[in-house]
């Protein structure tokens, strides 16, 4: 009998958002430090990203499939110990290069916690039989809704932290925070439902066959990874260089972190509202796929809002459509895979999905990072706005008939 104390649903809640809201935070002050106080150019910043998802890109795999073959609740608890470490480290210096690695080990920890939480909860509920495959997708949105919740809290604490100290002791605080998770994680946190690889007999090279093979043989799982490989070409230049279109044509100086502050809490309100209407959506039988679709159509269209212009307060309404579209995505993204994903190999799955997400970032960062040196950023972000748009196309080809099913698209 399973202990009716114990409850993964809460847990994966309540841990997985605390670290996004963190995580939120730390952002906020990680890039008023590079872009405003190191003065890092267009080519630094994107650096950074493509630092952090090559990273990604080499353990992505290796720690998904470890989660796999030894314990998802491990991995967790050193993703969330390894990401706090890193995010201490990127603040630790005012060298560039003493600080760049920092992305890497940032990268390493998140590969740890990519896939193997929702893998995690999706075994211990449906071992409890209980949840559904639609119960599931609504759960990783709540979890988001939550994780925006403590944003908010984190935002106004890196406001405050930053105005009245530094934006450095800001991120060295969620970097505490962030190993905090861990902890609860390591006390909370158990594993009934799920048969580790290595008891069953299963090497490490046996489940990352199984796992591109579940890929190779299900058609939506690559319609997604199509989608996710041209969305993310055009996310890292958002991600890094949206931020400093922003605050260049903002024209402002010691009030920076106050005024990327409310942008951020602007993003987290919009994001709010969208995966509330996501959730909305979800309880009906619209479909992940279809919802994807909507969803990277409205981040091309805010993307090109925010791009297209140097009024801050458009710049600002583009940005949050876009953001909120793209933070809302992801939960749903996640629900995509988990569908298809077999339970013996769901980590893996899950973690060479994301892996498309690394290269993406990585053939876009880089390429769009040098053609910003070389034209502008506002080109590179109508390029960027663009490739959602493509990727919204690609993504209708994962759109299933509606039925009245519980399960709409299986």
């Amino acid at each position: 009998m399973t202990d009716r104390a114990y409850d993964p649903a809460r847990i994966f809640v309540r841990g997985g958002g605390l670290a996004e809201g963190v995580e939120w935070g730390f952002w906020l002050a990680v890039t008023v430090w590079w872009v405003v106080d190191l003065g890092l150019g267009p080519f630094e910043l994107v650096l950074m990203g493509t630092v952090l998802e090559l990273s990604v890109l080499l353990a992505e795999t290796p720690t998904g499939v470890v989660a796999d073959l030894v314990s998802r609740r491990r991995s967790i608890i050193i993703a969330q110990v390894v990401m706090g470490l890193g995010f201490i480290w990127a603040v630790a210096s005012t060298n560039y290069w003493v600080i760049l690695p920092a992305q890497a080990m940032f990268g390493i920890g998140w590969t740890f916690r990519s896939g193997a939480d929702t893998a995690w909860v999706t075994d211990e509920l449906k071992g409890i039989g209980e949840f559904h495959d639609d119960d599931i997708d609504r759960l990783l949105l709540r979890k988001h809704r939550f994780g925006i919740a403590i944003g908010i809290v984190a935002l106004s604490s890196t406001m405050l932290i930053g105005h009245l100290s530094s934006v450095r002791w800001a991120a060295s605080m969620m970097g505490l925070l962030e190993i905090a998770v861990g902890f609860y994680f390591m006390r909370s946190m158990r594993e009934e439902h799920f048969v580790p690889g290595r008891h069953d007999d299963r090497g490490f090279f046996q489940i990352l066959r199984s796992g591109l093979r579940a890929i190779s043989s299900q058609r939506r799982l690559r319609v997604l990874v199509a989608v996710l490989l041209v969305l993310n070409m055009g996310a890292e230049v958002f991600d890094r260089l949206g931020f400093k279109h922003f605050l260049d044509n903002a024209d402002v100086d010691d009030g920076s972190v106050i005024v990327l502050g409310a942008l951020f809490l602007a993003l987290a309100g919009a994001g709010l509202l969208v995966n509330l209407a996501a959730t909305r959506v979800l309880a009906g039988t619209y479909g992940v796929a279809r919802l994807a679709v909507v969803l990277l159509a409205g981040a091309a269209l805010g993307g090109l809002l925010a791009s297209m212009t140097n009024i801050v307060v458009v710049i600002a309404i583009g940005y949050m459509a876009q953001d909120s579209m793209r933070e809302a995505l992801w939960p749903v993204v996640n629900g995509w895979t988990n569908r298809d994903a077999p339970t013996e190999v769901r980590a893996t799955v899950h973690s060479l999905v994301s892996q498309t997400t690394a290269i993406g970032e990585l053939i876009g960062g880089l390429t769009l990072g040098v053609l910003a040196e070389l034209t502008s950023i506002r080109t590179v972000l109508v390029i960027a706005s663009v490739l959602f748009g493509i990727s919204a196309l690609l993504a209708t080809r994962g759109v299933v008939p509606r039925s009245g099913s519980r399960d709409p698209e299986r």
